[in-house]
């Protein structure tokens, strides 16, 4: 095989030894990184509003031409509510080679550029002539390109969640952009959407799933040492199932479990300490209850949100266990 061109990185040739004594962003002018910084900085503008995660952008050099793929430090890449992702990139983790090792070392790992890279290696040991030749990650809670850098990619970038313009234009549902659960599984979009021969989803539906991933979801936080589950989780369930109204208080203090389930969770994550392992039974927990939190809290509206309560359901049942 041909050499590759310096600063690809994937199939083990490295960059020049000029590249150890650069920042953590390359000085090196190249298209590819341009785009993939843009779209970091669309990442983090579309989700402000949750801000317990990083991102990061990577730019593949294919036979066919360049693939972007992008990737959270949240779950296997969770995507908040209300973001919608563009079609011109693809989200790692749906990548369906993926081994369930894969899956479970990086799930919630710290910094996504890290996942990037251990992604890169694992499709070059398949496919040589695919290579990571760009990244791009951001810097709010672990992620760093100092990783990039060492493993001898020249184009490298990182952002802070303070470089984002504040009046950037918010990606909005269209023709060039994909709901979450598209992105996880597009004929169940479909239909959610009424687009389709089959009918959508209805209440019964719904309340099946839920009680479904209520009782998935429990199992798992029961067999996790020294792991509470909040009250609120079992008296706001107790209440659907009787038709019960339930307390706008109670609602309240579900927002609250969700959010600090998440931040809680973020904060323990693994790849933040040279050697750690993969992420921890409460780590996955703590995801988990986040994940259900969230779902619960679709029924406080008069309307189902059935395309939510879908990506929801298909992320607890991605929660890789652990071996």
């Amino acid at each position: 095989m041909a050499p590759l061109p310096p600063g690809v990185l994937g199939s083990g040739v490295g960059a020049s030894a000029s590249v150890a004594t650069e920042g953590v962003r390359s000085s090196l002018p190249d298209p590819l990184l341009e785009s993939a910084t843009r779209l970091l900085h669309q990442l983090l503008h579309d989700s402000s509003n949750w801000p317990y995660m990083d991102w990061c952008v990577g730019a593949f050099q294919t036979a066919s031409g360049v693939e972007t793929v992008i990737v959270s430090s949240d779950g296997l890449g969770y995507i908040p509510v209300g973001m919608f992702v563009p079609r011109t990139a693809r989200l790692l983790f749906t990548d369906p080679g993926l081994t369930e090792d894969f899956r479970s070392q990086w799930f919630a790992w710290a910094n996504p550029a890290e996942t990037m890279l251990a992604y890169a290696k694992f499709i070059s040991n398949l496919n040589p002539n695919v290579d990571l030749w760009a990244l791009a990650v951001s810097t709010s809670d672990g992620g760093s390109a100092m990783p990039a850098r060492t493993a001898g990619l020249v184009h490298f970038d990182e952002v802070s969640r303070f470089d984002v313009r504040p009046d950037m234009t918010t990606s909005q549902l269209d023709e060039a952009h994909m709901h979450r659960l598209e992105t996880l599984d597009r004929a169940q979009y479909v239909r959610t959407a009424g687009f389709g021969d089959l009918p959508k989803p209805g209440v019964s539906e719904a309340w099946r799933a839920t009680q479904t991933a209520v009782q998935v979801v429990l199992e798992r936080l029961g067999m996790v040492r020294d792991f509470g589950v909040p009250p609120v989780i079992r008296e706001i369930m107790d209440a659907l199932q009787q038709g019960i109204p339930v307390r706008d208080d109670r609602w309240v203090d579900l927002d609250q479990v969700f959010h600090e389930a998440a931040a809680t969770g973020a904060g323990l994550r693994s790849g933040r300490i040279p050697g750690d392992g993969p992420a921890s039974a409460h780590v996955r927990a703590y995801s988990d209850l986040a994940r259900l939190a969230e779902m619960l809290l679709l029924w406080k509206n008069s309307t189902m949100a059935h395309a939510e309560l879908s990506y929801l359901t298909l992320t607890i049942s991605r929660t890789p266990l652990v071996a």
